[in-house]
């Protein structure tokens, strides 16, 4: 029953302990999880509401008791639910729900597992970025339903979100071009990169670019920029370290792809253990060593 599928994955997932993948359609509304063997344990699917314009919100994890787990939409673009991963068995369900409307996209979860993120937007449409505490999500579900417990963008941001990641506890924000208030916060305004002290609610630093820093990806405690090429820049300072301007990795300024579909991370894949990466065109495959 999964064989009808196969042909229109185009995203991976893997989990932190290597014992599961998921597979989906990243502007679509189908899924599938498997073994690391490649056998099909069960099927994914998230509402189709706007699906074909945001890209897939899921996320795998380990749980705080050991477990895999699988954050996503299976049944609504606004609400959020934990499962164990392999089995489906919610975690997040018995209560009241009403969510704010928020495009869940680009989840990523903490290394050490407290922290979600969301990187998604709100209408009309506006990229926005929400953290949340997944230990009391699990005790209280409803706290899934706001836009961030632990992070709120509001008063804080006058840009658009165009990027987001984990580096060690902390978060990595990065701005697009567009300005949302000129009179509003002046903490972080557009085409800039900042570091979130999740422990000490600030930045810990703040950067303005020449240009949009796009999506960004933790590598090795520092983290790659994807927009238009990938840029390493120091997780701990935000000082630019290397660029690699031949290497083309696409516009995409956030999680609403249309026909920026083939950009940003679709583009890269990062191995932070040996400090490489490498990225494709869809025809030929380049991988950059950073020793």
């Amino acid at each position: 029953m999964f064989g009808e599928y196969c042909e229109t994955f185009d995203t991976v997932a893997i989990s932190p302990r290597r014992d599961l993948i998921a597979l989906m359609t990243d502007t679509g509304t189908t899924g599938l999880m498997l073994s690391p063997d490649g056998r099909p344990i069960r099927e994914l699917t998230r509402s189709g509401y706007k699906a074909d314009a945001y890209r897939y919100p899921l996320v795998l994890c380990t749980l705080p008791d050991g477990r895999t787990g699988l954050i996503h939409c299976p049944d609504e673009y606004n609400r959020l639910e934990v499962e164990v991963a392999a089995t489906g068995e919610r975690l997040t369900g018995g209560s009241e729900r009403e969510p704010s409307d928020f495009f869940h996209s680009r989840l990523a979860v903490s290394p050490d597992g407290k922290y979600l993120l969301s990187a998604g937007w709100v209408w009309h449409p506006w990229y926005s970025l929400a953290v949340y505490d997944l230990e009391t999500a699990l005790a209280d579900p409803t706290t899934l339903d706001s836009v961030g417990d632990v992070f709120n963008q509001i008063g804080l941001i006058q840009a658009e979100v165009s990027g987001a990641c984990f580096v060690g506890e902390d978060i990595v924000i990065s701005t697009s071009t567009e300005e949302n208030d000129p009179d509003g916060p002046d903490d972080l305004g557009p085409t800039m990169l900042a570091r979130w002290s999740l422990a000490d609610r600030s930045f810990a630093w703040r950067s303005q670019l020449d240009q949009p820093a796009g999506d960004v990806v933790p590598f090795a405690g520092d983290f790659l920029a994807l927009y238009d090429h990938p840029r390493l820049y120091d997780g701990a300072t935000g000082d630019l370290i290397a660029a690699w301007p031949d290497l083309p990795t696409g516009h995409a300024e956030g999680p609403i792809v249309w026909d920026r579909f083939f950009s940003g991370p679709r583009r890269v894949a990062v191995d932070e253990i040996r400090r490489r990466f490498a990225v494709t065109d869809g025809e030929r495959t380049t991988i950059v060593h950073l020793g």
